[in-house]
């Protein structure tokens, strides 16, 4: 059993912006949608990797306790950089924010510094996560696995049968052996376990990426390709894979189990986070269900799965890779990009209405209204 090895884009020492910020694949399932209710507060997701590196800045506040399971390193920090990048996706808190930056994060190392490990440790992983409580009473309410091999396990398999019945989702990565084709399935466990989540992979334009598996287990998908995230040394790396997308999922799951105990003081069913994500998901591929899509790409946004870009002093713009055509041209005024509100709104899938000047009132150069 391995990591499910990802694609290095590039490693850097800085982010994209001075302030904190959401990388693409944050934005493009909508998760600042959630944010004004929650963050994640009270959601333990339990990374199952290669460790995490909990002295990295974006991270440490939000790890609550860890284990290693591999008997050549002790300590759960990180050697090989996969489980951090996973990390910082799911909830990192700093220079970058993952998709519940409030989550707290159970390490659970038990794959070793080259990305390989046992059946026997991922299992005493996967129990120890089950089992573990906080100091302050806290239970694991989600595991990722970005990680898998070609056979089945019993063990392993009776493994995850209790944590799902004692109310944990699990998440996993659905494998990166695919060829883009819907009738030719490859399979990766844990993913193809039915009770497990088997997240798939697309890219920022949300064409389905050329390595992710297909199959008829194949639940939603997530932005998989050029992940930003953070890395070992406090740096942040660009990878690729359905490892990088599982997380996305991963973080939305701990949004949804926060926000369900906020409303009902309770914690919804994994049977529940399921049916949620494919309700939720953006269809894609055929309509309804495919082996390459699943149940299409989930989202807080049910009109989301847009990425737009706009190019400045031209009508033209870009829509999930496809060419389409403004009204009026983008500019830049004092650095500050400039557009018709009315023309991104409808991009948006927000209504305007301009406001007529009432001269009775401060209005006196008009105002718009935005409701979304």
């Amino acid at each position: 059993m391995q990591i499910i090895k990802p694609e290095i884009g590039g490693i850097y020492d800085h982010t994209l912006s001075d302030k904190p910020w959401a990388p693409p694949g944050v934005s493009l399932i909508a998760a600042r949608r959630m944010w004004t209710t929650t963050r994640g507060e009270g959601a333990v997701v339990a990374i199952i990797d290669t460790g995490v590196d909990y002295q990295h800045p974006d991270l440490a506040p939000n790890i609550i306790d860890g284990r290693s399971f591999v008997s050549s390193e002790k300590d759960y920090m990180d050697y090989n950089g996969h489980g951090t990048h996973v990390a910082g996706t799911i909830a990192a808190n700093g220079k970058i924010l993952g998709v519940a930056p409030l989550a707290r994060i159970l390490v659970v190392k038990v794959l070793n510094k080259n990305g390989q490990g046992t059946y026997s440790d991922i299992t005493q992983g996967i129990s120890w996560a089950r089992q573990w409580v906080g100091t302050n009473g806290e239970r694991v309410n989600v595991i990722n696995m970005s990680l898998g091999g070609p056979l089945p396990n019993k063990t392993m398999h009776r493994e995850l049968i209790r944590a799902v019945q004692d109310g944990i989702t699990v998440v996993c990565a659905a494998g990166n052996f695919g060829d883009g084709k819907d009738n030719t399935p490859e399979i990766s466990y844990p993913a193809y376990y039915p009770e497990c989540l088997a997240v798939g992979a697309v890219e920022l334009n949300t064409r389905a990426a050329s390595f992710s598996n297909s199959n008829d287990q194949i639940d939603v998908v997530a932005p998989g390709v050029k992940t930003y995230s953070t890395y070992l040394d406090n740096k942040y790396v660009e990878l690729s894979g359905t490892s990088m997308a599982s997380p996305h999922i991963a973080g939305a799951v701990a949004l949804i189990y926060s926000r369900y105990y906020l409303r009902f003081k309770k914690h919804p069913t994994p049977d529940y986070i399921k049916e949620h994500l494919h309700y939720q998901a953006i269809d894609l591929g055929k309509i309804g269900f495919d082996h390459l899509y699943g149940y299409g790409l989930f989202s807080f946004n049910i009109d989301g799965g847009k990425a737009i870009r706009l190019i400045m002093g031209s009508r033209k713009y870009l829509l999930n890779g496809k060419d389409y055509y403004l009204q009026k041209e983008p500019f830049l005024q004092n650095d500050t990009a400039c557009a018709s509100i009315e023309e991104i709104s409808d991009l948006l899938s927000c209504d305007s209405n301009p406001v007529p000047v009432d001269t009775n009132l401060d209005n006196h150069v008009g105002e718009i209204e935005i409701w979304n």
